[in-house]
């Protein structure tokens, strides 16, 4: 079968034009174009706490409860003590993707990572 008789020059450049932006799009979507990670730490809804995440920190937020102390190390973020009872947040372990959070609900803290590329999961989670 012959195809060059129902391809006109037209179709060629319509076809390689595709092919070029594909490419482009291919490698281009995973970057993160400067925006930086960061650790945000919310306490009854409201933002008390901004570090970065590139940088070893650690610090302390007061909670309804109690101190929570909060620890940046390797570009991992994680919870060390709590005043909740049950410490789950501390066995949550550290998180280091952006839209990754640690939670302490009886203290009321949110430890978010925000910035860079966010990652959503599905319509629900976000």
């Amino acid at each position: 079968m012959n195809f060059r008789r129902y391809v006109t020059e037209g179709d060629a450049v319509l076809a390689a034009g595709m092919l070029i932006l594909a490419a482009v799009l291919f490698f281009t979507a995973g970057r993160d174009y400067g925006a930086r990670r960061h650790v945000v730490v919310e306490v009854s809804g409201a933002r008390v706490l901004e570090l970065p995440l590139d940088s070893d920190v650690t610090r302390t937020v007061r909670g309804p409860r109690g101190e929570t102390v909060v620890c940046v190390e390797g570009s991992r973020v994680r919870i060390i003590e709590s005043a909740c009872p049950n410490h789950y947040c501390i066995r949550m372990g550290s998180i280091s993707h952006t839209g990754e959070i640690i939670v302490c609900v009886p203290n009321q803290v949110l430890v978010t990572i925000r910035g860079g590329r966010e990652q959503s999961f599905d319509g629900v989670t976000q």
